[in-house]
């Protein structure tokens, strides 16, 4: 091979390419090599005068770039032109020597080129390989003997004027010169051969279907191991699928019966506790009734002493039932737990009046006008009214600009005229229990009332006449559970009340008719039955237990007390807009939100009432202030239950356990 290597030029000093671009050199004298001789390109005959008669073949391969044909005729071996090249069953190609000197006596080969590994059957292995046809045919093309066994004589300007009126077609491998007849032309080659040369050609296509035979077989066979593999992998993944949903699925069940021990425990805490007080509540009650009869057998000082007793035991028994149940929990299905809360009141963060900001003479002349107006104001009650026990929601009428308030335990609204601070009037009717939350559609003329433990809205008129009543207990649509909230929508006469116990928020007409509902959709949910997963729709809610709900011209704001966030959406397609709030003592988080508002100009006042404090809000969510805290002095809370807005941007806070109205 070093003897053969020498002897070859490099591919890229022929004066083939030089003749190509216009440079006029003279052609070497064609000598004749021996047949054992390696290739050389000083060893190629170019003729000096194009021939009429060259075929179109030649024409078009002596357009091909040097460098493409360089890497096709060279050996990835020995680096120069194939000499006797001969292609192995990976379709690469090698001189004959060079690849003997490659194999030596080894069985198992790999390509030098893509490395796949040929097994050597018997010592003519390189022998009986296949020539590539495209090679030899490129190869002659430009003159270079290929080591084939045909000799070619070499061509003289006599054979080339000769050329000039020889009639017929070139064979592409002899040369010879042969009547029409006698030519074939491959369609895979595009090449013409002689009756000799096309049935060696034959030949050499038939060796190379075999080794195309034994690639397709090595490719099926290859197919076949990676599709069983591909087949055992997937069966593997899905066998890790269902090990891995068994686990969380036996997690969940086992967090499902532990919440659902929980719940019992409440449940029985919560009975028992009411059962004593029940039978408390029942002798208490039999201890009246026999005092209030007639017995001449007890004295005087007998009748005073249980009277007293009884007034005393009535007080404690009226603390204890105010007090029952005042530990608020609720399931957290983000956590998947059960939180707890007290009622009882903290006392958090709040802010203090900027100092030194001169206060604007309009505040609602602009949103930043109305935020200096908040942060410079000195949040202290002018007034506070104190004659009612526990009261709730508060609203201003739109006709006489008097002042409603719900009071729980009277179960009645207080009528009261704001300048004097005297109750005008009360509204009432035989089946109000626990009056919430109050609302006034001022198109009609008429007053709206949520009862929390009769489970619908009474209705009002301005004149303080009972109508009639709304809804009743159950969770299809038009039917309440526990309702809080209510605000009405004077431009079409409808209705929006928080639904607390059903976790959403229904929108009816005045007459009670259902129009929509919000936080309440449909989704796809896999329910194991009989040891199947089956997909079914169920409803679900983003809601938790909504406790007020306002609206503007183009936004339904709800207060998601359970998950402590205000909800935005846009009032015509329902669509949230945005989201703020989330659990904690910090400004901006709530603990027991409970009720809130929206001042003229749409920003929105928030009762956190276990924080003891209202925050504002501006309407894209953004935190402008926070007054108040715990306390019973002015400007102190202990329970925030009510709040009102009036067109004036005086503040109006209820307070249940201080039993007081503040009027900032």
């Amino acid at each position: 091979m070093a003897e053969k290597i020498k002897k070859k030029p490099s591919f890229f000093n022929l004066r083939r390419w030089n003749s190509q671009r216009g440079i006029e050199e003279s052609p070497p004298t064609p000598t004749p090599q021996p047949k054992t001789s390696p290739p050389s390109f000083k060893q190629a005959t170019f003729p000096t005068t194009r021939s009429l008669s060259t075929s179109s073949t030649e024409l078009k391969s002596r357009k091909l770039s040097a460098g493409g044909i360089k890497d096709l005729v060279q050996c990835s071996l020995c680096l120069e032109v194939l000499y006797n090249p001969k292609m192995l069953p990976c379709q690469h190609t090698f001189c004959f020597a060079c690849l003997k000197s490659y194999v030596t006596d080894s069985s198992v080969i790999s390509c030098p080129i893509c490395r796949t590994r040929i097994h050597i059957q018997g010592t003519n292995f390189i022998e009986g390989l296949p020539s590539n046809l495209y090679i030899d045919t490129l190869l002659s093309m430009i003159g270079i003997d290929t080591g084939s066994k045909v000799e070619e004589a070499p061509m003289t300007p006599n054979t080339q004027s000769v050329e000039l009126f020889a009639g017929g077609v070139r064979c592409s491998h002899c040369k010879t010169m042969c009547d029409n007849s006698d030519v074939t032309a491959c369609e895979h080659c595009k090449l013409s051969f002689c009756r000799v040369c096309w049935s060696q050609h034959l030949e050499d296509m038939r060796s190379q279907l075999g080794s195309i035979l034994k690639e397709i077989n090595s490719a099926a066979s290859r197919f076949e191991h990676k599709t069983e593999h591909h087949k055992d992998r997937c069966d593997h993944i899905v066998e890790q699928i269902n090990i891995a949903a068994e686990e969380k699925i036996n997690a969940i069940l086992e967090a499902k019966m532990s919440l659902l021990k929980d719940v019992a425990e409440l449940k029985h805490s919560g009975d028992m506790s009411a059962l004593a007080l029940k039978v408390s509540l029942d002798e208490a009650r039999e201890v009246a009734t026999n005092a209030m009869g007639e017995n001449k057998n007890i004295s005087d000082h007998e009748r005073v002493m249980t009277f007293i007793n009884l007034h005393q035991t009535t007080l404690q028994l009226l603390s204890e039932v105010s007090k029952w149940d005042v530990e608020q929990f609720a399931f957290d299905k983000e956590n998947f737990k059960i939180e707890s809360d007290t009622t009882t009141p903290c006392d958090a963060e709040s802010d203090e009046p900027v100092p030194d900001v001169a206060k604007p003479n309009d505040p609602m002349e602009s949103e930043g006008s109305l935020i200096h107006w908040y942060r410079s104001r000195n949040f202290d009650p002018h007034y506070m009214w104190r004659k009612t026990s526990r009261p709730a929601g508060i609203g201003v009428s739109p006709w006489k600009n008097h002042l409603y308030i719900c009071g729980m335990d009277s179960h009645s609204v207080l009528v009261v005229e704001r300048t004097q601070a005297k109750i005008v009037t009360r509204l009432s009717c035989d089946d109000m229990l626990c009056p919430v939350q109050i609302a006034f559609m001022k198109s009609i003329g008429e007053i709206y009332v949520t009862d929390k433990w009769k489970h619908c809205i009474h209705v009002f008129s301005k004149d303080g006449e009972y109508l009639r009543s709304i809804g009743q207990k159950g969770s299809r649509v038009g039917m309440f559970r526990s309702p809080e909230g209510i605000t009405t929508d004077n431009a079409n006469n409808l209705i929006y009340v928080a639904d607390t116990g059903n976790d959403r928020v229904q929108v009816i007409d005045i007459e009670g008719k259902f129009v929509d509902q919000y936080g309440v959709s449909t989704k796809p949910q896999a329910i194991h039955t009989s040891s199947l997963w089956e997909t079914k729709e169920v409803v679900c809610t983003e809601f938790n237990a909504p406790t007020s709900v306002a609206i503007t011209n183009d936004r339904v704001i709800i207060l998601d007390s359970g998950n402590r966030r205000v909800k935005i959406y846009n009032k015509q397609d329902k669509s949230k807009i945005l989201e703020f709030g989330s659990l904690g003592q910090r400004k901006g988080q709530f603990r027991q939100p409970e009720v809130l508002a929206v001042d003229p100009m749409g920003f929105i006042l928030v009762g956190d009432s276990g924080n003891c404090r209202v925050q504002v809000f501006k309407s894209n969510g953004q935190l402008v202030r926070v007054f108040g805290r715990l306390g019973t002095e002015p400007g102190k809370f202990g329970w925030i239950s009510g709040l009102h807005v009036t067109k004036q941007l005086d503040i109006i806070v209820s307070d249940t356990k201080n039993h007081c109205v503040n009027f900032f």
